[in-house]
């Protein structure tokens, strides 16, 4: 169970067959670090040792710490589930390899300690082995997403137990991040209003009852997912357990929530035959210090570092439309207090005048901008506006936002004012950090996400924040931004 996305998962009735068998992913990830680690130790002893080394004994050494390094890589990544995960969101497979290469460091580190004659040979089998670490972890995601991502066969079919709007919300998810390893197939719902017709573009197939009746139905999916878990338990009039039990199927995931009470830190517990989910917030008070620290010197060294590019696309700016260089705009900074955000100007000068023109004119635009707040196609924005949103280079500005302490790095979105009241409830937890340059809703969908969907990423990122999480959101960060994929 993942502690970032806590879910209850109950085995019920035999599993269905799979076209791919479940194993098969996991079998597949294994053979393909298998084979990485045969290059990466084809690679070094050509180059590094037996080959290179003429001193049989010096030749022998090295050979046992190539054999020894390569093997706990997979040994210590199968200890931890990495291969036997059930599905492949990147924050939950990096929280696993880092534990699985700190684990192999304090192995390695106790004989280090102890056994001075063998020193050398547990450095090289140490840095071996985290080399094996860093080469199969990059190997897993382009195996995910490359090949597994495309194979539809291997994602396990969900029935959505829930039109509603989280049910929805989790059908686009999941489509929209092949992934997380599970392909929805359609919902079940006892609103009969809701009743053949398609939410998130599938259908809504009849009531709950109808997985129970219809074995045609049931045998669509082989898994559900009960989405809302109150409104289903006010209908039902019964407790989650009767739910569940309805339901024909060997897995169902019971979604316990979004934004709040999706974004705590949870683990269950067996209490002798009763399921318990133990929730709790972690106050983040001095991993907030720390990277209040990192901030300064990180945003005062990039400023430096950009600021010949800076000075280019000031000058490219003014040259491109007529209108100031930067734009400011009144962001929220949690409780009653706001900020000024800098960014290059994109949009001509008159962007809102032109924005309420097309607003009140174009009723798809609006139904757009009212779900997304963003539009596909923006009018406002300039020629050279749209080379610096695709880049992100329009943001650079924010780097003394973030060194004035106004920002941070890393963080929720920053989020204007009028804003407020559709993040409703949530900004009481979003509120209590600096808003980021970048962050997790920025790495997991950007411009394809419903407003309310970052508000719970937002919630989620502030709930789970910490050093990992960060490097994380930084390295997806930087992908992107070589992809050109801005907003």
């Amino acid at each position: 169970m993942s502690k970032l996305d806590p879910e209850v998962v109950i085995d019920l009735t035999s599993a269905k067959k799979a076209t791919i068998p479940p194993i098969a992913p996991g079998l597949l990830l294994a053979l393909s670090d298998g084979l990485v680690l045969a290059l990466v130790g084809w690679t070094l002893n050509h180059f590094l040792g037996a080959d290179a080394l003429t001193e049989p004994v010096e030749a022998a050494a090295w050979q046992r710490s190539l054999v020894t390094g390569l093997m706990l890589v997979p040994l210590v990544k199968s200890v931890f589930g990495i291969y036997t995960l059930g599905r492949f969101d990147y924050m939950e497979r990096t929280r696993r390899t880092f534990q699985a290469a700190f684990l192999c460091c304090a192995v390695l580190a106790v004989p280090f300690i102890v056994m001075e004659g063998f020193r050398s040979f547990f450095v090289e089998a140490l840095s071996i082995a985290l080399l094996g670490f860093a080469v199969t972890y990059v190997a897993d995601l382009l195996l995910i997403q490359g090949l597994l991502s495309s194979a539809l066969d291997w994602r396990t079919p969900v029935m959505i137990v829930g039109a509603g709007p989280q049910g929805a919300a989790i059908a686009e998810k999941l489509q929209r991040l092949p992934w997380l390893g599970m392909r929805p197939v359609g919902f079940v719902d006892d609103d009969d209003s809701l009743w053949q017709t398609r939410v998130a573009g599938l259908p809504v197939m009849g009531p709950v009852e109808l997985l129970a009746k219809s074995p045609a139905v049931a045998s669509q999916a082989s898994a559900a997912i009960v989405a809302d878990i109150g409104r289903h338990m006010g209908r039902q009039g019964s407790d989650l357990t009767s739910l569940v039990r309805t339901l024909p199927f060997r897995q169902v995931y019971c979604v316990l929530g979004e934004g709040n009470v999706s974004a705590v830190d949870a683990t269950y517990h067996n209490l002798h035959g009763s399921l318990a989910l133990r929730v709790s917030v972690r106050p983040p008070t001095g991993y907030l210090r720390i990277r209040r620290a990192m901030d300064i010197v990180l945003s005062a060294i990039l400023l430096v570092v950009v600021a010949p590019l800076m000075l280019g696309l000031a000058v490219a700016i003014r040259l491109d439309s007529p209108g100031p260089v930067m734009f400011r705009q009144k962001r929220w900074a949690g409780g009653k207090q706001t900020f000024d955000l800098l960014k290059f100007r994109s949009m001509h000068v008159d962007a809102e005048e032109q924005l309420q023109h097309l607003l009140a004119n174009d009723p798809v635009a609006r139904e757009e901008y009212m779900t997304y707040h963003k539009l596909t196609v923006d009018p406002r924005i300039t020629p050279l506006g749209r080379f610096l949103r695709k880049t992100s280079l329009d943001e650079l500005p924010q780097l003394w936002n973030i060194l004035m302490g106004d920002m941070s790095l890393i963080g929720p979105r920053a989020y204007m004012p009028k804003e407020l009241p559709e993040v409703g409830d949530s900004a009481a937890v979003i509120g209590t950090v600096r808003p980021g340059l970048t962050g997790y809703w920025q790495v997991s969908g950007r411009h394809r996400t419903t407003f309310q969907e970052r508000v719970a990423m937002d919630v989620f990122y502030v709930r789970n924040c910490g050093l990992l999480f960060d490097f994380f959101i930084l390295c997806k960060t930087a992908v992107m931004v070589l992809k050109g994929d801005g907003s």
